[in-house]
């Protein structure tokens, strides 16, 4: 995921997936000019992600954004 991305995308799911078996996921809260901060379940915050270590849980349709 890019930052661009992930500003478009804040209040939606993700994964993460740091190089382990483990993924964990959460919610996109906010964005700065360098992480993702991501509500994970059992965290009582937001954690700094990088974005690259993230993916969405699901994209918006193409009819939705007016895309072909």
């Amino acid at each position: 995921m890019r930052l661009e991305e992930a500003r478009d995308h804040i209040d939606d799911g993700v994964v993460y997936l740091s190089g382990t078996d483990r993924a964990e996921d959460g919610v996109i809260t906010s964005v700065n000019d360098r992480y993702v901060f991501v509500r994970y379940r059992g965290w009582g915050g937001s954690k700094a992600t990088s974005p690259e270590d993230l993916t969405l849980l699901a994209r918006t349709s193409p009819t939705e954004t007016g895309e072909e």
